[in-house]
């Protein structure tokens, strides 16, 4: 029937939730690691006083003196590879950042309620020179090898760090040797990414040409390698400690944006990829067992305390207001669930990557609840994972959710999908959307920002991220920042005759 309501599944990512001002994953990994432990550590100490010595758990799976043995935390130790993952997966997207660097200029500013002129003029007081005279692009030039990343030259506000640094009088010497470590660990980020660039280059073509294909050449690059303690480790130590005084407004400034551009290249989810499998194993493993349980916990403890800004609505208020259509399933890759919770209380919230309401026994690769947690005997963590965190991922608590959310997809009439990136380590998740696209012949709406990419680039680029053989699947609803298309809401639109014709006519 026409007038039968659309059913429509929805999956929302970490961008559906900006407009709430929650962080972006880099800002959460610089507050974590910022973050006090000492409630998570008691945590997981409560947690270590409930279980009993004599009970076989205790004597076949913890070590000798578990329950009087050392507690470590993570800590500067796992910087090294922070930066090695961020500089590895998201070397191009580091480099661009740091080329942008006015962009990233003009938003602090705007954030700090900085009105442009007047720090134009305290530029102009403070270095005695004209601000349209302050310029480095002829002064300084990386080697050939690294010109992708000489635009940043060209930037007046690098510019204007550097001039201080060379010719500015600090009252405070401490002043002047912090703009120095700021601007030398952007330095340091940057040249690391095009390295990475380029020694990813001659690993792969350490011959420009080779008609002989033997086989002894195919490890001649291995030993051409990035230094990664050296390519931002110095940046993120620095980035990771609070400011204890007041700073030069200059130094502030700098302090900011460098911590903006970390902030939107680093990846904290290779912490928990990389030691989640030590939670089976506390007896080897006891001090990488007691790192994780604890980065899970104080997770955990910074969501529940990171309230949305008050006032703020997004695409949760206009799912939970409309009535244009029936919802038939949500789910999402955010951990939050009193935000969605509360704003969707009327639908049931599918959490595909965990939440902060439940937890994790790896011992019996099992969930509980929070209730449950409270008095459970054995050791249990935050159910926070990521990409690489399997194992919860087996357990049938888990599957049961994952199917169900697919037979919910199945039966809607399309899928929309809001702030979800579909990258190569979501494929836990790709793989439901592709499934259903592809065996069920859905179609896959989703809503994004309007810009300067043209729609048919953006839906051949996700046909082929997410591997569909049929692009015609896949469409875009271009919202601007009030969420509005044509002067209408995208919970109308997406309803709407004219954007139905363009999913086909047996949508009408």
């Amino acid at each position: 029937m026409e007038d039968e309501k659309k059913k429509i599944g929805f999956l929302f990512g970490a961008g559906a939730e900006i407009s709430y001002g929650m962080p972006t994953g880099g800002k959460f990994a610089l507050d974590i690691f910022r973050k006090d432990t000492s409630l998570a550590k008691k945590a997981f100490i409560d947690n270590r006083s409930r279980i009993v010595e004599s009970s076989q758990y205790a004597s076949n799976w913890l070590p000798q003196e578990y329950d009087t043995k050392r507690v470590t935390t993570f800590r500067e130790s796992v910087y090294e590879r922070i930066i090695k993952d961020t500089v590895v997966n998201n070397r191009d997207y580091i480099i661009e950042r740091i080329n942008e660097f006015d962009k990233v200029g003009d938003i602090i500013l705007k954030n700090k309620g900085t009105n442009t002129k007047e720090f134009k003029k305290s530029v102009e007081q403070d270095l005695e020179v004209s601000y349209s005279d302050i310029n480095i692009n002829h002064q300084l030039r990386y080697n050939h090898y690294l010109e992708q990343g000489n635009q940043l030259f060209s930037s007046k506000y690098f510019a204007i760090l550097l001039t201080y640094y060379k010719n500015y009088a600090f009252s405070n010497q401490e002043d002047k040797e912090l703009l120095g470590d700021i601007v030398k660990s952007l330095l340091q980020l940057h040249i690391g990414a095009m390295s990475e660039n380029l020694s990813r280059n001659i690993k792969e073509n350490i011959f420009d040409e080779d008609k002989l294909g033997l086989d002894i050449f195919d490890d001649l690059g291995s030993n051409i390698n990035v230094n990664y303690q050296s390519a931002g480790v110095k940046g993120l130590e620095l980035l990771s400690r609070t400011r204890s005084r007041e700073l030069h407004p200059i130094v502030d400034f700098a302090f900011e944006v460098v911590e903006h551009i970390y902030a939107d290249v680093l990846d904290y989810k290779t912490v928990i990829d990389s030691n989640w499998h030590y939670l089976y194993s506390p007896k080897s493993e006891w001090g990488k067992f007691c790192n994780i349980s604890i980065f899970l916990h104080s997770v955990r403890e910074y969501i529940l305390s990171f309230d949305s800004e008050d006032g703020n609505d997004g695409y949760y208020d206009d799912l939970a207001t409309q009535e244009k259509f029936s919802v038939s399933g949500i789910a999402t890759s955010n951990y939050i669930n009193g935000l969605i919770g509360e704003k969707l209380s009327k639908h049931s919230i599918t959490f595909l990557n965990g939440s902060v309401n439940e937890y994790y026994d790896p011992y019996m690769n099992t969930l509980i609840s929070e209730d449950e947690y409270i008095t459970y005997e054995r050791f249990a963590v935050p159910l926070i994972f990521t990409q690489s965190g399997t194992k919860p991922m087996t357990s049938i608590d888990m599957s049961i959710k994952y199917v169900h959310y697919y037979e919910l997809l199945s039966n809607s009439d399309f899928i929309c999908s809001i702030g979800f990136g579909f990258n190569y380590d979501d494929e836990h998740i790709n793989g439901i959307i592709r499934n259903v696209i592809e065996k069920h012949n859905k179609h896959l709406v989703i809503v994004d920002l309007a810009n300067y990419e043209e729609e048919k680039v953006r839906t051949e680029n996700m046909a082929k991220k997410l591997k569909i053989s049929d692009s015609d699947k896949i469409h875009y609803l271009l919202v601007d920042s009030t969420r509005q298309i044509q002067g209408q809401n995208w919970t109308e639109y997406i309803v709407s005759e004219e954007f139905l014709k363009q999913l086909g006519k047996e949508f009408l």
